[in-house]
């Protein structure tokens, strides 16, 4: 009896640590220290010109001042420039998602709309979306609209592709089932296929955001080329243009740790939903 409880025990007590508990943020943190120190040391051990590659220190410093804390003398302009960066990104997600749910869904029911979406995808996906801006430039103009519709074109396919092949596992008995019950499509995409495609939505959507992240960046920075103000990637071309390397370097730190922080919601968002209903392992 003890052999089988043993072996009936979870797989992953006894191995690697799940996301999110506590030995596996330590760990992450204790990576990040480690290469905070690494930093800071070989700059100033090395003696690097802090004009070229400012030491973490520094870097801090200016990072702190530009959200506001430090003092009368702190500015809090990375505010504004993260969040007109964070609105840009947050508008073409709601728009990439909702795209890649009406074409997966369209495709699921017509043979045309399946070539289609394939043909889309093979040829969309590839193709770095900032190769578009110029483009987009001309069409829209030195705008938001240009921007948005860069990062949607960035994120609207991997979002898709996830979904394509969420759709093709899902079980025929789920949609045997929904026939049966005789639900139309909309609520069959409700009810039955999105529920069934989660783990691979969420995938799709960490993809697609972190394509869409280092998209809107690239782009800023070439709206910033043109001297046309924007976001974080406007204030980093900025500081370079005046060789304010330590505010160019706190823009890119300040870009690492908002990546950081989505990625992370985008773990408890599985933790809460796929892992703890049972339809994804860790």
């Amino acid at each position: 009896m003890s052999t089988i409880n043993e072996n009936a025990r979870p797989a992953h007590k006894g191995g690697a640590p799940l996301p999110g508990t506590s030995s596996g943020v330590l760990k992450k943190v204790v990576v990040i220290v480690l290469l905070c120190l690494a930093w800071e040391l070989t700059v100033r051990i090395l003696k690097v010109n802090k004009l070229l590659f400012p030491p973490l220190s520094d870097v801090a410093v200016r990072l702190m001042h530009g959200l506001g804390f430090g003092g009368g003398s702190a500015s809090g302009e990375l505010w504004a420039y993260i969040w007109e960066t964070l609105s840009v990104i947050l508008q073409s997600f709601a728009i990439s998602t909702a795209l890649a749910i009406l074409v997966t869904g369209l495709a699921i029911s017509n043979i045309w709309m399946r070539e289609t979406l394939s043909v889309m995808t093979g040829m969309f996906q590839p193709l770095p979306s900032i190769a578009l801006l110029p483009m987009a430039i001309l069409w829209f103009g030195f705008s938001r609209d240009s921007l948005v519709f860069v990062v949607v074109m960035a994120m609207v396919w991997p979002i898709a592709s996830s979904l394509t092949v969420g759709f093709a596992t899902i079980s025929p008995t789920l949609l045997r089932l929904g026939r049966n019950y005789e639900l139309g499509r909309f609520a069959m995409m409700k009810e039955i296929l999105l529920p069934a495609a989660l783990p691979m939505m969420i995938s799709g959507l960490r993809v697609g955001w972190g394509f869409g992240w280092r998209t809107v960046v690239a782009a800023e920075l070439v709206f910033g080329a043109t001297g046309n103000g924007g976001g974080i990637g406007w204030f980093i071309n900025n500081s370079r243009l005046f060789m304010n390397i330590g505010d160019g370097f706190a823009g890119i730190l300040l870009v690492i740790i908002v990546g950081l922080v989505t990625e992370s919601l985008f773990r408890l968002l599985q933790h809460f939903t796929t892992h703890k209903w049972g339809t994804e392992s860790y």
